[in-house]
């Protein structure tokens, strides 16, 4: 009886894991308002951009980041 019921369920390809836990980064960041300024005091600094996974290739990045 344990077996069969530890066994339910299928297994899930890294791209519907990502689905469950909230898509892309960007997109996370998105929902959470997560911006990348150095002239905007409710955006986190441009140098710090590192240390989100990720965030180099969203649209929330102000032109001076680069």
């Amino acid at each position: 009886m344990k077996k069969p019921i530890l066994n339910l369920g299928k297994r899930l390809n890294k791209n519907e894991q990502k689905e469950i836990n909230g898509g892309n980064n960007c997109d996370y960041y998105t929902r959470i308002d997560l911006c990348f300024a150095d002239n905007d005091p409710y955006c986190i600094p441009c140098n710090q951009i590192n240390n989100y996974a990720g965030a180099s290739t969203c649209n929330n990045l102000d032109n001076g980041c680069f």
